[in-house]
């Protein structure tokens, strides 16, 4: 069960009672208002992607937003003449224009970091931009490699062709859980899942795989939501500013709550629900402009198995 749970998020990667829909529609609408971004931002309109950046001071933050058949994102860190990339496209077809960007940015040479994404390997051969080193963790490339999310490249390379680039990186680099210096800046890493979560306390910030307060989640079981609602709360506690996540825009600790809601709201519907028609139904009542609707088809098959 543990290889068909990690298989499935890493598809992921890449590609009580019912609320009626009045009341649901103004706790969404009342929790929109707490999304407060503290740190402003512009945004660069690049050929096919757009970048976000946002201006910590000392910290720069650029965020690229591929627009890709998996709505990726990868993030560029400055500081004091550094930078340092956070996971790079899948896709081929982001790959010029996002080393071209960081060229213009003055970097002839950049670390990079792979974490939820290790694939994209062919990104570094150019002669345009040097990547010093490539960071990640041994279970996060081997999960690609060897492991339960070996399969899924060859589905995704079977379905998507030439675009999609399912090389693996070789890290240069092996990181330890805890505080590692990159660039200049401190990433407080965890592990999580198939890959790992990194905090930036500089600039009180965490990037993860997903959070997305507008999608539904593939849920695998009740001890799996449980444990994704108290990762949520966890997530409260630390009391970050901003939440980055490789498939979403920039989101904030309103989009945590808005989450926790919609999890919460889940459980109980599906508790109160005698078949997977019924929860379908009433979760489509509850939330009826979500996106990622077939994680939600997903998540009815793994909890209503009969």
């Amino acid at each position: 069960m543990k290889n068909i749970v990690l298989t499935l998020m890493s598809a992921i990667i890449l590609i009580g009672g019912t609320l009626s829909t009045t009341a649901q529609e103004k706790e969404i609408f009342r929790e929109e208002s707490m999304r407060k971004f503290t740190v402003s931002n512009t945004t660069v309109q690049l050929e096919k992607g757009t970048m976000w950046v946002y201006n910590y001071g000392d910290v720069k933050l650029h965020t690229y937003e591929t627009k890709d058949f998996f709505g990726t994102f990868a993030f560029i860190l400055e500081k004091n003449g550094k930078a340092v990339l956070l996971e790079t496209p899948p896709v081929k077809d982001n790959y010029e224009e996002l080393i071209n960007y960081i060229n213009g940015l003055g970097h002839k040479s950049i670390d990079l970091i792979v974490s939820y994404h290790p694939i994209g390997a062919d990104f570094i051969k150019t002669d345009k931009l040097k990547f010093t080193n490539i960071y990640s963790m041994q279970h996060a490339t081997d999960h690609y490699a060897t492991g339960a999310g070996a399969p899924s490249l060859i589905g995704l390379k079977k379905r998507f062709g030439d675009p999609m680039d399912v090389t693996i990186y070789k890290p240069t680099v092996l990181m330890e859980e805890g505080v590692n210096e990159i660039a200049g800046i401190k990433f407080d890493i965890s592990n999580k899942d198939f890959a790992f979560d990194l905090a930036i306390p500089e600039i009180n910030a965490i990037h993860l795989h997903m959070l997305g307060h507008d999608k539904h989640a593939l849920i695998f079981s009740f001890e799996f939501l449980d444990q994704y609602i108290a990762q949520l709360e966890g997530y409260q506690k630390k009391g970050y500013d901003m939440i980055f996540s490789s498939h979403g825009e920039p989101e904030t600790q309103g989009d945590v709550t808005i989450k926790l809601h919609y999890l919460q709201d889940l459980k109980s519907i599906a508790k109160a629900s005698t078949n997977k028609e019924e929860f379908l139904a009433k979760m489509n009542k509850a939330y009826p402009n979500f996106g990622w609707p077939f994680y939600l088809q997903g998540t009815a098959n793994f909890l209503f198995k009969n």
